[in-house]
């Protein structure tokens, strides 16, 4: 039974990480990590430059203060991401989902958000020349010089009176 256990408990807390470490390890080595799930994980002040992390997990992961030069992050999920203070210059973030995402101080310089989400996302700070924010939704958004956009959320539906 105690045996039983054990492994019942080791079985938790490895499926209870929020990234695989293979991942992790692919993407320091190799700068490919494209599909990855790294939920989560903790890459403040690495150098990433040129890395593919399009269409991955990255919900919650920590890239502040990161070199983060010409990564492609098309189609990922970085839904409450820390990018603060990062270098995001000349990104491509294309479709990318960034809801609550803190990008203050960020270097966005001649990157490409075409059609992304940055409902609740915080860009106070942010440097955004050249940056292209086609189709972008702005929802409660942040931006640079500190106010806050909501050009791009749901319109809510007035229901009519008899």
């Amino acid at each position: 039974m105690k045996l039983a256990l054990f492994i019942a408990s080791l079985l938790i807390t490895t499926t209870a990480s929020a990234f695989d470490q293979l991942y992790l390890d692919r993407l320091l080595e190799t700068r490919n990590c494209h599909h990855c799930s790294l939920n989560d994980a903790d890459l403040s002040g690495k150098e990433l430059n040129g890395a593919d992390m399009s269409e991955s997990n990255l919900k919650n992961i920590n890239l502040s203060n990161a070199s983060l030069v010409g990564v492609w992050f098309t189609r990922s999920k970085m839904q409450d991401a820390n990018l603060e203070n990062a270098n995001l210059s000349n990104t491509l973030m294309n479709d990318a989902i960034l809801n609550g995402a803190n990008m203050k101080g960020a270097n966005l310089t001649n990157a490409k958000l075409n059609f992304s989400d940055l409902t609740n996302a915080n860009l106070e700070g942010a440097n955004v020349t050249d940056t292209v924010f086609r189709g972008v939704v702005f929802c409660n958004t942040t931006m640079p010089d500190g106010t806050v956009d909501n050009s791009g959320c749901p319109v809510k539906k007035v229901e009519e009176k008899d």
